[in-house]
């Protein structure tokens, strides 16, 4: 068995199937180098969960095995996911397998941050059309700073006084229903004028 697929087997107790095995395809292998499918990975455990659901007598361990993968569905499909692929690198595995402590010891906010300019700065250049990363901060800053580009909160939004995000974060405030019916638009003269009034501290 390869390194890397040694590695995951000895942490999550499944076997990625590589090129060329009977459970992958040759267009699509669930591991392929030093990368893993977070889509394979994921589907495999949710099929699982449903066949062996989680209970509060569950072995420890399996709980764990469960959280970890979580930790990779977040960390390579929402915070630090690239624009090519569901592909997460094996070396995040290093990290997403130690121990609890030690994750905690991680800046894992200014590493997302850090990853949010870097894919900016790249997106900036003529020949790129995507950006990948964690954008829906991106989006909450930017309905923060330019209320005109943000959506407006609706009279009837639905989510009781008592949410546990409610007051906690920035993402929190847009929770519930919204409406564009107060952004302009495809008008982008207009938007211009006002990045440009922002820029010069109007």
């Amino acid at each position: 068995m390869p390194g890397w697929q040694h590695f995951i087997h000895s942490h999550l107790g499944v076997k990625v199937p590589v090129k060329g095995c009977v459970d992958a395809t040759d267009r699509m292998p669930p591991m392929r180098k030093h990368q893993v499918s977070i889509t394979w990975l994921t589907k495999y455990f949710r099929d699982h969960y449903e066949s062996h659901p989680l209970t509060e007598e569950s072995p420890e361990d399996e709980k764990v095995r469960y959280a970890r993968v979580y930790l990779i569905g977040m960390i390579g499909g929402v915070f630090f996911s690239k624009k090519s692929s569901n592909l997460l690198s094996c070396g995040w595995l290093r990290i997403i397998f130690s121990s609890w402590e030690e994750m905690g010891e991680y800046s894992w906010a200014s590493a997302c941050l850090a990853m949010i300019y870097h894919n900016l700065c790249n997106a900036s250049l003529k020949a790129v059309r995507e950006v990948s990363g964690a954008t829906f901060i991106v989006q909450f800053w930017a309905w923060e700073h330019m209320p005109w580009l943000a959506p407006a909160q609706r009279p009837d939004r639905d989510w009781p006084i008592d949410h546990p995000l409610r007051g906690e974060a920035y993402g929190a405030r847009w929770l519930g229903h919204t409406t564009c019916d107060n952004l302009v638009q495809h008008k982008l003269d207009e938007y211009r004028r006002r990045f440009e009034r922002l820029w010069e501290g109007e």
